[in-house]
């Protein structure tokens, strides 16, 4: 059950230089000292919000993965996209009314709550916030042009060793690797793949000694030779 943990506190948050504050000065971040949002505590399989839902917050990941999906009109789910930390998320709704898909963590996550009165009003007085937001905004609509590129153009060992690079190489490496909860079909949901094709792509590379899995974690051993056998599947 989501819980309440306290109130953020931008001046010394661990991941402001990941979040739309990361910009602000010293002087600045002194100036919205007031400006403490709510930091919330999620479990796997709670709802952060729905889509349809109206929008009156965006959030800050702090902690912990999230997967923002959407319900089409045949009943099917799609992930769009998973966030990690840092991420600014719902914040869609500065231009509508309602959530255009749903979040959900994927662990147990960290989020700080940023009402939209709140955040309009430092937009209007701080530009380097302004100029996060926009480049959030630009640089969503880049990844979504991508991901459309790589559904139209690439073939799908190519789609998928693509993501598990991407994957390993933005994530956080442990002995054991990095983590990766997303469940096969999940992945196949966001490259736009079946279960069956990322299941015996992942279990062919296993056996090549291209990666290995271990509970929830990702180990890529050879990048150069995993993208070299998609290519020429």
């Amino acid at each position: 059950m989501s819980s309440i943990k306290g109130k953020g506190h931008c001046l010394t948050c661990p991941i402001r230089h990941l979040s739309i504050f990361g910009e602000l000065p010293v002087e600045r971040l002194e100036q919205i000292q007031h400006f403490q949002p709510a930091v919330i505590q999620y479990q796997t399989g709670e709802t952060i919000y729905h889509q349809g839902a109206q929008a009156q917050s965006a959030y800050t990941l702090r902690k912990g993965m999230v997967k923002l999906t959407k319900s089409l009109a045949n009943g099917r789910t799609q992930i769009i996209r998973v966030l990690g930390a840092g991420e600014l998320f719902g914040f869609d709704g500065f231009a509508d009314e309602t959530y255009s898909h749903s979040a959900t963590p994927l662990s147990t996550i960290e989020i700080c709550r940023l009402p939209f009165a709140d955040l309009a009003s430092l937009k209007k007085q701080y530009i380097e916030i302004d100029s996060a937001m926009t480049q959030r905004w630009l640089h969503y609509l880049r990844a979504a042009e991508n991901q459309m590129l790589a559904l139209g153009v690439m073939k799908a060992p190519e789609r998928l060793a693509s993501f598990l690079i991407n994957w390993y190489n933005s994530g956080l490496v442990t002995q054991e690797g990095v983590a990766l909860p997303l469940a096969r079909g999940e992945i196949g949901e966001l490259l736009g793949l079946t279960l069956e094709t990322v299941s015996r792509f992942m279990s062919e590379w296993k056996r090549q000694g291209y990666l290995s899995e271990t509970k929830g974690y990702l180990k890529l051993l050879d990048h150069s030779a995993l993208l070299k056998a998609a290519c020429s599947e």
